[in-house]
């Protein structure tokens, strides 16, 4: 029998500590530690500044030059192309396997860039990037190009084949910090 009581002396105990943790706990939560350690009316003696631009949609031109799904570039890449030999060179390396370079569209770089996404070799075919907004700060400072890649379903039927998506877009803009910002769907079937 004293072994019984013991273990109710113990329950007892146990119980009675788990109620003095709970009003601990409710004396913190209402109190908060402002009543535990006692309130200040100081301010803090720092302050913070921050320099922000809000980009506008809709205030650049943006018009697409090419897209495809065969792309000879390998690697992944996002280029902002700023002159004519950036562009063609980017296009000599997009189209090397083919039997004859197509021609380039025009782009004027007194006023526009080009920016290119490439994804970069995928396994098979059902793989896509689009281009789906540019954003741009007032002063054109810095310019954001937002792209999708899409990625077939997983019950979707592709051809058996390396594929390097990729899509090139002017931009009606010349100066600036260009970013790009990526996301991924999948593609239904």
């Amino acid at each position: 029998m004293l072994h019984l009581g013991s273990q109710d002396r113990g329950r007892t105990l146990v119980a009675q500590g788990a109620v003095l943790l709970a009003a601990f706990c409710l004396v913190l939560v209402l109190g908060g530690c402002d009543g535990i350690f006692g309130a200040t009316d100081e301010t803090p003696n720092f302050s913070v500044e921050l320099a922000t631009e809000t980009l506008n949609t809709g205030a650049v031109t943006v018009e697409e030059l090419d897209r495809g799904q065969y792309g000879d570039i390998v690697d992944g890449t996002q280029e902002v192309l700023r002159d004519e030999d950036a562009y063609a060179s980017l296009w000599r390396q997009l189209h090397a396997d083919q039997d004859s370079v197509p021609g380039r569209p025009v782009v004027d770089f007194d006023t526009e860039i080009v920016v290119a996404v490439v994804l970069g070799e995928r396994p098979t075919g059902g793989y896509g990037v689009g281009i789906d907004e540019v954003l741009t700060t007032e002063n054109g400072g810095q310019v954001q190009v937002r792209f999708t890649e899409s990625v077939p379903g997983d019950e979707c039927g592709t051809t058996q084949v390396l594929t390097s998506p990729y899509v090139l877009a002017t931009v009606e803009t010349k100066g600036g910090d260009v970013t790009f910002s990526g996301s991924e769907e999948t593609r239904p079937c």
